[in-house]
């Protein structure tokens, strides 16, 4: 019963990724600019403590939601990485920093991933960002029946990746549950080799995540992630009964990693659409 959420879970869910964004949105143009600043240090946990004092600031915040994965460089390669003090990097001006994480809000619950570049972008990693961004919106834009799988849609996300010969070695959605668990099933969106006999189909009023990524071992990694409804759509020929995502997740996508000339009309519209 959890797993679909009833009206006032799901206005709370929106309302709490509002406040959210706009917290996440001070921590990244905060970082934008302090780790330009002549003699200015930052490390990983400085980042990952000052995310958490932006939110801390926020209507209706109670903690994280989970451990912040701040990391810079190579470390965003980690997919489960956590930084700890004496060990950590410093954020590099001129590298990739992926940043996963969320929090509880007495109305909802958040689970965000940017990955941005401090610096000047190398074209690999702009083509990575992009099939990975590319794949998180042609997931964003399925339509299907109510009750298909969410193993049935996850290649839609590495389809742009394949394309290349590129992968991730992790599953492009979970469940979120509304100020409860920021994992939480019986619903996901995984590869097939990975089907669960307790997988839940998907049905009106979940809430998941959509999350590709690429991991480049010891040099960068990117993952994009935002949270996602499922709602009906009036597309298919049953008026109504089929199903997209829409998304929860107000935190724009860093636009200076992005290649347009690889993506699709409907992508960019997807994407121009997403910042408005």
């Amino acid at each position: 019963m959890k797993a679909v959420k009833n009206g006032v879970e799901l206005e709370g869910m929106r309302a709490c990724h509002i406040r959210d964004g706009a917290a996440l949105c001070e921590y990244l143009h905060w970082l934008s600019e302090e780790v330009h600043k002549p003699g200015c240090v930052i490390d990983e946990v400085d980042g990952a403590d000052k995310a958490e004092h932006f939110r801390s600031k926020q209507d209706g915040y109670v903690s994280l939601s989970f451990d912040t994965i701040s990391s810079s460089g190579g470390n965003g390669a980690v997919i489960h990485y956590k930084p700890e003090k004496g060990s950590c990097l410093q954020i590099d001006k001129d590298d990739v920093y992926l940043c996963d994480s969320g929090a509880q809000y007495v109305d909802g619950t958040t689970d965000v991933t940017r990955t941005v570049h401090l610096g000047t972008p190398s074209q690999f990693q702009k083509e990575c960002f992009t099939r990975v961004l590319m794949g998180h919106i042609d997931l964003a834009l399925a339509v299907f029946p109510p009750g298909t799988k969410g193993t049935c849609l996850d290649c839609l996300a590495r389809r742009p990746l394949w394309d290349v010969g590129l992968n991730y070695q992790h599953g492009t959605g979970h469940g979120v549950g509304s100020f409860l668990n920021v994992h939480e099933g019986p619903c996901r969106i995984s590869a097939g080799n990975r089907i669960s006999k307790y997988e839940m189909g998907l049905q009106k009023g979940m809430v998941l995540s959509d999350e590709p990524g690429y991991y480049e071992a010891g040099k960068f990694g990117i993952r994009i992630e935002s949270l996602v409804e499922v709602v009906e759509t009036s597309i298919g020929p049953d008026n109504g009964k089929f199903l997209t995502f829409k998304a929860l997740t107000m935190t724009p996508i860093d636009r200076k990693l992005v290649e347009t000339s690889l993506m699709t009309a409907q992508q960019i519209k997807w994407l121009n659409d997403y910042h408005k």
